[in-house]
């Protein structure tokens, strides 16, 4: 590792998610970091510790580690360091883990938490513990405090609930921004385009944690323009069964330009309808043409709203 010169503002936690709570944490560290004309570190873990500490089978990532990283630096930070958490690391005391992710003599100038913070073998560190060691080390510690939303405290526990149940809209309040789904396009089955809607099947992270299966309305970064659109998330069960998939239909895409291997992000707006298994293909272009007047009424309530004219979805 690169010796660091400059003072460092670090703060550490999951992230998972980086909901309007964690992005005040965030900012708080940037902030530190950009008074003192340091660095705003931030370190975060892959897997989650809770599959080590608590034994919990792994589960879906709100935010992967990539897209974690990406949304860090877009919010200011210098430096994501992703800790590999596994025993050894649990069993490392705070001084130690500090020492192992910065090095040791790192010069650690603002340790800043949140009101429940805890790091270390046995979860020792907390604020106290913490303070005690920035007297000897030569940093301090700053608490940030929670962010209450409707429902009490912001968590990523709340807000892996309300994607699950397709609450897209509750979601993307708690964010601060859509929940959104990326990946390349991939092939299809082409039922889509048999069916007279076309879609854009998305290679999303395994790892990533998707929404209930149903209908939205979304909006469609590709190719540097936002299109508006519907992204239908399921397993297409009117034509037997199959894995679930993320397809997503640009509601004024002309299809003149392949768009495989592009990268595509569909941010999800609105939750149409649940996922329905449909008696024939003549049922489900019904229930699909019924999906698109209906996003297409949106987005023009939208940009009347808005005072736009263009048919792509302002930025």
């Amino acid at each position: 590792m690169t010796r660091i010169s400059r003072p460092i503002a670090m703060t550490i936690g999951v992230f998972d998610g980086l909901h309007l709570g964690h992005q005040r944490v965030i900012a708080a560290t940037v902030e530190v970091a950009r008074e003192r004309g340091g660095i705003a570190w931030v370190t975060t873990f892959d897997p989650h510790p809770d599959t080590i500490v608590r034994g919990v089978p792994p589960r879906p990532w709100i935010t992967p580690p990539e897209e974690r990283e990406e949304l860090l630096h877009a919010m200011g930070v210098d430096r994501v360091h992703v800790e590999r958490f596994d025993r050894s690391v649990q069993a490392l005391p705070p001084e130690g883990f500090i020492d192992r992710v910065l090095g040791v003599g790192a010069p650690l100038a603002v340790l800043v938490i949140g009101p429940d913070f805890r790091m270390g073998r046995d979860r020792v560190g907390d604020r106290a513990y913490l303070e005690a060691l920035g007297e000897r080390r030569g940093f301090a510690v700053r608490e940030v405090p929670f962010l209450m939303g409707g429902g009490g405290k912001l968590s990523s526990t709340a807000l892996r609930g309300l994607i699950q149940a397709g609450s897209v809209e509750e979601a993307s309040a708690m964010l601060g921004r859509p929940y959104s789904l990326r990946g390349r396009v991939g092939s299809g089955a082409g039922r889509g385009r048999q069916l007279g809607y076309p879609t854009a099947n998305l290679e999303v992270h395994p790892a990533k944690l998707l929404p209930a299966p149903g209908i939205y309305i979304s909006s469609n970064r590709l190719l540097g323009i936002t299109w508006p659109g519907l992204t239908y998330v399921g397993s297409a069960e009117t034509f037997g069964p199959g894995p679930v998939r993320v397809e997503a239909h640009l509601l004024d895409y002309d299809g003149k330009e392949s768009l495989r291997g592009k990268v595509l992000v569909t941010s999800l707006v609105r939750r149409l309808r649940g996922d329905e298994v449909f008696e024939s293909p003549e049922a489900l272009i019904r229930a699909m043409d019924q999906d698109r007047a209906r996003a297409a009424e949106y987005w023009s309530s939208r940009a009347a709203a808005r005072g736009t004219i263009s048919g792509s979805v302002p930025d």
